[in-house]
Formats: structure tokens, sequence, C-alpha cells
């Protein structure tokens, strides 16, 4: 019999749908992201002060010079470029006399930027959002430099490694080894100081990740064609990775993706191809040589000047440094591990971040992934590139810089190979064996009074004092 009890209806339970339940859950991860990286690696990057100015930096120097109407860098006097471009007295060729790294060619007694133009184009883009806020002139804020370097790192490998896993909480924790736990943190550190070619090594990482996103996603080449760009903006050799670019546009859209893809190439190149021909009198010609006028006796100048930029002779050299070096420890103690500077040329990147093993031990599984498969055999080239350049590279004590051109293409296909039943345990370890090293060896960053940071930025100075004593 039917009771009034029995007939009631009772109030129907709200329920999310699984796909706003997993939205949330990706948001609420990636937060958690960002705090875990502040926490970690907070002092030793100090996002309050990632201020920077053309004293410091070649590439705002140079986009300042841009709007100058000219493709020449000032000389330094008293410290500071000077805009008025004096001619000079004594050595025109003095290092002292020009930003660290930048080109003095000789034959026309100029100084030049030789690193890829990425700064200096955002320079010209943001220069009337800074005069509007009243900003110094060749000055870039803490803001400027963490919307458009930290926050674009952290997004887009969280985002890209959860395309691959589908699981924001693995994500979460890869990205935090890959930032936290390899170079790229001592890099972000050194970034904080305005050093131009560490800041391009902590952006090429956005546009690595977004090419390789779209090759191991939709196809759809025009995302694969930004991050090239935005890649080889900042370092010239990741161009390579436009042959998968290739290969994909071939496999996926036939004859006419292939020709859509080298007419995104051309546009990508033909810039920086003007660029070098203007200021070096050739197109392929990046400058590299022009920065040892003046530093003929350093051994990187003897290898340039003797034997090329590139060479196969220097392959046993900059493999033993990318894989082999140990880093050479001085005192020790719970908190820290100072690394001797008679080493400033890497160290093995097995050592300091064991985490890309997963990419060799993992190649029988993702090698029957096609994309996967063009995608690591597209970073030999890259690789093959950086054991024939005439420098291992510089001012990385403990660690290996170079390796970021390649290293988070090898994690991401690896990514869903990196846990499962022990293989979950093991990745942890090997994340935190990471974390350690490099919390202990990349030194907190000197909290400094604002009206300090917009001088010329110390470590500007402290650069330039090393590249002439090396």
């Amino acid at each position: 019999m039917n009771t009034p009890e029995s007939n009631r209806v009772e109030p129907a339970v709200s329920q999310k749908p699984p796909e706003q339940t997993g939205r949330w859950r990706t948001v609420v991860c990636g937060l958690l992201l960002l705090c875990a990286i502040q926490l970690a690696a907070g002092p030793k990057i100090r996002l309050s002060q990632w201020e920077t100015n053309a004293d410091s930096n070649a590439g705002l120097a140079e986009g300042m010079a841009w709007l100058r109407g000219r493709l020449d860098l000032p000389p330094i006097v008293n410290g500071h470029l000077d805009w008025s471009y004096p001619e000079p007295t004594g050595n025109p060729g003095d290092p002292a006399r020009r930003l660290h790294d930048t080109a003095f060619v000789t034959e026309r007694g100029r100084i030049y930027n030789v690193f890829p133009p990425m700064v200096a184009i955002l320079t010209v883009i943001l220069n009337p959002v800074h005069t509007f806020l009243g900003l110094p002139e060749g000055f870039w804020p803490a803001a400027t430099s963490v919307y458009l370097v930290y926050l674009p790192l952290v997004l887009t490998g969280f985002v890209v490694f959860n395309r691959r896993l589908n699981d924001p909480v693995w994500a979460a924790v890869l990205t935090l080894g890959w930032i936290g736990g390899s170079a790229v943190l001592p890099n972000l550190h050194a970034a904080q100081g305005g050093q131009l070619a560490q800041t391009y090594h902590v952006v090429s990482q956005v546009g690595l990740l977004i090419l390789a996103a779209d090759v191991m996603g939709r196809q759809r080449i025009w995302p694969g064609l930004i991050g090239l760009l935005i890649s080889t903006y900042t370092r010239q050799l990741t161009c390579l990775y436009g042959l998968v670019l290739l290969w994909m546009a071939f496999r996926r859209h036939g004859p006419r993706g292939v020709m859509l893809c080298t007419l995104g190439l051309a546009f990508i190149a033909a810039p920086l191809c003007i660029l070098n021909h203007l200021k070096f009198g050739n197109p392929l010609d990046f400058g590299y040589r022009h920065i040892y006028v003046g530093r003929e006796t350093e051994n990187m100048a003897v290898n340039c000047l003797t034997h090329g930029a590139f060479s196969p002779r220097f392959i046993p050299t900059n493999a033993y440094y990318l894989h082999l070096a140990p880093p050479r420890i001085g005192d020790v103690s719970l908190t820290n591990i100072n690394i001797q500077e008679d080493n400033p040329f890497g160290t093995s990147l097995w050592i300091t971040t064991p985490l890309a093993v997963w990419a060799v031990v993992s190649v029988r599984q993702w090698w029957r992934q096609r994309e996967a498969r063009w995608l690591m055999l597209g970073t030999v080239p890259v690789m093959l590139g950086l054991l024939c350049y005439h420098s291992p590279g510089y001012l990385e004590l403990g660690y290996n810089r170079f390796a970021l051109d390649f290293l988070p293409i090898w994690l991401l296909v690896a990514a869903p190979f990196t846990r499962g039943g022990r293989r979950t345990w093991i990745s942890a370890a090997l994340i935190a064996w990471g974390l350690l090293y490099f919390q202990a060896i990349v030194p907190n960053v000197r909290i400094q009074p604002r009206t300090e940071m917009r001088g010329v930025l110390h470590q500007g100075d402290q650069w330039r004092s090393l590249s002439r004593s090396c």
C-alpha cells in the first residue's frame, strides 16, 4: 500500500560532470605546482627581483639601439652604456668596452649583439607600455620578466606534460622535477640577474615543449612553427627541429603541408639571416668569432679561431662534459655544496638529472609510437651540433645547460613510462635526487634594495670580469 512517505521524492544530489571535476582537479594541481616551486626554489630565483636593464643585457640594449635606428651597440663608459656612441680611445677592441659576449667587428669598428633577437623584439614591442608606465629607458621591471619568462615556463610545462599523461598529479610531479631538478633551476637563478644566455635557455624550453606537443598531438603545423620560432629566436641550433616539422607536415598533410611548413620555416629564418647579413656580411654568420676580439688567448677563442665555430674535433671534449664529467666539489654542509670554479664547462647530465635515464630505459616502449620515435630522432642533429660546437658551455658550475636543448623533449616522450609499480618509486627517487642536488649547488639570491636593482645590475659586472679573467 502506498503511503505518503513512500511517495515522497528525495531531492536530487547535485553531481558535477566528470569533465568539470577533471578540470578543477587540473587547476588545483597547477596551483599546487606553483606553490611547490616557490617553496622549493623561491629563495633561489627571487621573482620580485627580476629587474633587468640594458647595461647588463645585450638583447635589451639591442632593442634600445633599434629604437634609435641603429643595429650596433654603444660602448661601455664608466660602467654604463654611452648612447652618444663616442669615438673609441685606446684599444677599440678591448672587451671591457662592451657587454659580455658581444661582437666587435674590427673592419667596421662596431659592437653587435650575437645572441638571437627575441629580447630585442620584445623590447621594441613593450617600449610604449613601459614609457606609459613611466619606467626608466632600457629597463624591464620584474613583472615583465615574470610574465614573459617564468609563468610561461611553468604553465606550458604542466599543460604539455598533462596532455601527454592525462594525469595532472603526475604531470605536476614531473614538471617540478624538470624545473627544480635540472639545469632549468640554475638558469632561472641567472635569469633573475638579467643574464641573456641563461634567460634564453629558460624561454627556449617553452618553445620546445609547444613544438613537441604539436608533433605528438593534433599535428596542425602552426603551433609547432610557433614553438620553433620561440626556440630558434632564443637558441639558434634548435632550428634543426624544423626537420621534424617537415616530416610531420608530409605525413599528415602531404605535399601541400610540406609547402606550407616550408613557408613557415622561411618566415622564421628570413629575419635572422637578414640581421646576420647586415651585421656580419653573411646570412649564415652569427658573429660568434667576433666575440673573441681582445680575448684571443682564451681556450675557447683559440678553438673557434683555429678550427671554426663547429668542428668534429670538439666531439670528444664536449661528450665528456655532457655525459661523464663529475662535479668538482669544494666545501660541503648540510644545506649547501660549493662547486669548485676550476671546472666551469659543465657536469654530466646523468649525475645532475638522472630522471633523464628513462628516455634510454624506455626506448622499446616509445619506439613503437611513430610520433615519439621521430621526435626523439629529431634531437640527434641538435645533439650532434652541440657536440661539434667549439665550447661545451661556460659558467655552468655543476650542471650542463646545453643539455636543455633536448632534455624537455626526452622527458616528455618518456613521461608515460616513468610510473606504474616500481617505476613510480624509482622515478620519485630520481626526482628527489635532482631536487636535492640543485637545491645544494644553486645559492639563494641576496635580497637587494630596489634602488640598487635599478642601477647597473651587479652580476653583469661580475660576468664581464669573469670573462676577462678566464
